[in-house]
């Protein structure tokens, strides 16, 4: 056996939770659950084995535990719109398509992760359920923090290139991943945002307007941290955030073998 055969073999896997979309006909003959590549090639480029976690229609508690149980970490990808009832609040005219079972599935394999102290990594959406899982709150809109969306959407096009900058916060998770930068540039693709941090969460990065942009968790008890940018996307141009894949895969790693 090889020496690439070997590490492999060692390789922690990755479980990345799966999207419905959006809510719909349920007779549908070609509803899918849905996992963007890019997020599969920065775990694998990584070093780490990525299968799926499919949104399962039917579950309890149980069921997604035993589900966790197959994998060392959790990466939750970006996508719709999180449905407001989960944070205590009624739909707003900006809110945009959303899946209540992608998110009521994911919000639980958020919490049997968290019972069994798994690495979690969220991007985007995967950040901002980390949050509500934690107990904050979203804007639905930028709209209500005062923004236009505009100044956080760029174009599909252009996703691989950066679009704004954000201030990391000092001895933050963020700040130790990538040393020695007070601002980083980012790419941007959200109408939707943190608005209040959840329990035990700190904030590791925040953009000039006041978004958020990066979170953890507060203490060592569990490796988590959620970013509002894509760094799955800014990796096929540049390795800079790369380190973010590969501490949650040694992390992963970590985990697997205790």
């Amino acid at each position: 056996m090889s020496n690439a055969e070997t590490n492999i073999d060692k390789a922690p896997i990755i479980g990345l939770t799966g999207m419905r979309w959006p809510d719909g006909n349920k007779n549908d003959m070609f509803t899918m659950d849905k996992t963007q590549v890019h997020y599969i090639e920065a775990v694998q480029r990584s070093g780490g084995i990525p299968i799926i976690l499919p949104v399962l229609e039917i579950f309890n508690s149980d069921t997604v535990r035993r589900q966790v149980s197959l994998v060392d970490a959790i990466l939750i990808q970006g996508g719709i719109d999180i449905t407001p009832s989960f944070y205590g609040e009624e739909p707003l005219p900006e809110l945009d398509i959303t899946c209540k079972k992608t998110d009521e599935f994911i919000l639980e394999v958020i919490k049997v992760a968290r019972e069994r102290k798994m690495p979690i990594l969220g991007i985007c959406k995967g950040m901002q359920l980390i949050n509500v899982a934690f107990g904050g709150t979203i804007y639905q809109d930028l709209k209500y923090a005062g923004l236009d969306s505009k100044s956080h959407r760029q174009s599909e096009d252009t996703i691989t290139d950066t679009f704004h900058s954000i201030n990391v916060e000092k001895n933050s998770l963020l700040a130790k991943l990538i040393p020695n930068k007070e601002k980083l540039n980012v790419n941007s693709y959200h109408h939707q945002a943190v608005k209040d941090l959840g329990r035990d969460l700190r904030i590791d990065a925040k953009a000039d307007d006041g978004i958020i942009e990066a979170i953890s968790f507060d203490g060592n008890a569990q490796w988590i941290l959620g970013v509002q940018f894509h760094p799955e996307q800014l990796i096929r141009k540049d390795d800079e955030f790369k380190a973010l894949f590969s501490e949650f895969v040694k992390q992963a790693n970590l985990f697997k073998c205790k």
